[in-house]
């Protein structure tokens, strides 16, 4: 079955419209169900990150696929598919798969080489196996691009140097607050971004260290964890009086951080002096921080908008990186799509015996009278000479069929063998 991917990134689309079709883990479900209602579609997984927004699917047509996942894209989140068309970009066959593997790898993040986007293709491979929204095709296919994007980071030295946003955040940060040594500082949100967001501040040498989360227990956990203490998200405003830099991700789909609660706590900050500003890296998306909070004084934002600014004037250095990991790429979804070639030569080669076993039966019928006289012994030695006579026929063909299938042309000879023996084909 094909595969097909449809989706909008951090290259095709703002940082708004990324936000308003964000699917978070406690809707996806739903979404995959509703992507699986569709007609053509028959496996699918959902990709959604402060980056990217993605649908993978197994379809069984590609027009009628295609059409299905974007209609899917406009008709959850409540928008006319004419907002999304100059944002979305879809990938067929082997370009769909290439891209795949360039996400899991890395290279097509915004951080060229970034740690983290690996994890989130796990997770989202995780969560539509849990919803039994994946078979064979993406099974297999996500299977190979998580090992894709470990053999990229264990061959290449792709992951060396920047590892995520987080880090372009931090050196943003960093500069201008004159370095993070001995900085207050508050995270907000005590999910998978939060904790290492709190272990990278650690090691940077931040003086005190708040978590703020809206479960008490989890943000209580991952201060422990961090030497740091924890409040609950009603703490916000109070803790931003004293704070130097503020790091937010959460899965809220509206923003925690308020442009009032910034108000009022710039309002109760210490006026003597030449004070640092009030950093905010903003990594969530939807986004955490009011955007309105921009323009308020003495109070410097970064998101994701921002962050993409930065590194769009930055030479990464690592061209040639990226070249070795675009090489591995290609052998791996060659070996993906032979595999796939080969699979779906599976039913024809089905087909195929079903029907020589099927004129065997009616040629032995139609041969009954001549051979009533015969003995159960007989029987048996005719039934077994004729079964094996089948099995040699089409033993060439078999083996034949299956090392051409796996070449550029083997669907071609796919449709050769079926239409030579007059069979079904298998995706009808």
């Amino acid at each position: 079955m094909p595969v097909f991917v449809v989706g909008l990134n951090y290259k095709t689309a703002p940082l708004e419209q990324l936000e308003r079709l964000a699917i978070d883990p406690e809707r996806r479900p739903k979404a995959l169900a509703h992507l699986l209602a569709q007609d053509h579609v028959h496996e699918a997984v959902l990709l959604s990150t402060c980056n990217r927004v993605e649908v993978y699917a197994a379809i069984s047509r590609f027009h009628g696929g295609a059409a299905d996942a974007r209609r899917f894209l406009a008709e959850f989140h409540h928008l006319d598919p004419q907002d999304l068309a100059e944002h979305l970009y879809d990938y067929y066959e082997e370009r769909a798969v290439q891209h795949l593997f360039a996400v899991a790898s890395g290279i097509d993040s915004m951080v060229v080489g970034e740690a983290q986007v690996l994890g989130q293709v796990r997770e989202a491979f995780q969560g539509a196996t849990v919803e039994r929204a994946v078979g064979p095709v993406l099974s297999t296919l996500f299977r190979q691009a998580i090992k894709v994007g470990r053999r990229a980071r264990a061959e290449t030295r792709i992951g060396a140097g920047l590892a995520s946003t987080l880090t372009v955040g931090m050196r943003v940060a960093a500069g201008q607050l004159g370095g993070l040594a001995g900085r207050r500082v508050l995270v907000v949100g005590a999910g998978r971004m939060g904790r290492l967001a709190g272990r990278a501040l650690r090691a940077a040498g931040v003086g005190e260290l708040v978590v703020a989360n809206r479960t008490a227990a989890n943000g209580a956990a991952l201060a422990r964890d961090l030497g740091a203490r924890s409040v609950t998200l009603a703490r916000i405003e109070d803790e931003l009086v004293a704070a130097d830099l503020v790091v937010a991700s959460t899965a809220a789909v509206t923003p925690t951080v308020t442009a009032g609660m910034v108000t009022a706590a710039t309002a109760r900050r210490p006026a003597t002096g030449a004070p640092s500003p009030l950093v905010m890296i903003d990594l969530g998306v939807p986004r955490d921080v009011d955007p309105a909070v921009r323009g308020l004084p003495g109070v410097v934002l970064a998101d994701l908008d921002g962050l993409r600014a930065v590194l769009e004037t930055e030479d990464t250095g690592r061209r040639d990186e990226v070249e070795r990991v675009r090489a591995l790429i290609a052998a791996e979804a060659e070996a993906f799509m032979s595999w796939q070639r080969e699979a779906r030569l599976g039913p024809t080669i089905r087909a195929l015996r079903a029907r020589a076993e099927e004129v065997r039966g009616r040629e032995l019928d139609r041969a009954a009278a001549r051979l009533s006289g015969l003995s159960e012994r007989e029987r048996a030695a005719v039934e077994a000479v004729t079964r094996g006579l089948v099995n040699k026929l089409l033993h060439e063909p078999v083996v034949r069929g299956k090392a051409l299938a796996a070449g550029p042309d083997g669907d071609l000879y796919a449709r050769m063998l079926r239409e030579l023996y007059a069979l079904d084909d298998p995706d009808a």
